[in-house]
């Protein structure tokens, strides 16, 4: 009986899952975001000169009127197995929804962007992510 209701309770908490799984907009850099409130997005974008990229990220804010903060940064990789390196990044506080890009960075090392972002008092509120290193 316990592992029927077990059963019943795992099969609703998918349907519903997936019923309130987050819509996408469509990003400039045709990358896909979550539309969902306070949860950032990352992308990278090419520079003109092909070895180059601008780190980008938006965030949607709950209301128009909640003070949000964005972070965005391009990460390097040195060397395999070596830590990630911060070399620019771009920070805004502001009310409402906020889209930030970072300076170009041309380098060969592996790179990935990061966005943190949400509630700009609530750093228990704020996330985190990332691009796949490319």
């Amino acid at each position: 009986m316990i592992s029927r209701i077990a059963s019943l309770l795992v099969a609703t908490t998918g349907v519903l899952a997936l019923a309130a799984g987050p819509s996408v907009a469509a990003t400039p850099a045709g990358t896909s975001c979550p539309t969902l409130a306070n949860t950032p997005c990352a992308w990278h974008q090419p520079t003109g000169t092909g070895t180059g990229i601008i780190g980008s990220a938006s965030i949607n804010a709950a209301s128009s009127s909640q003070l949000t903060m964005l972070r965005v940064e391009v990460k390097v990789q040195r060397a395999w197995g070596s830590p990630w390196q911060t070399v620019a990044s771009a920070t805004r506080i502001q009310s409402g929804s906020i889209q930030l890009s970072t300076p170009a960075v041309t380098t060969d090392f592996l790179t990935l962007v990061c966005a943190t972002g949400g509630p700009a008092g609530r750093v228990d509120l704020q996330s985190t992510t990332c691009t796949n290193p490319h």
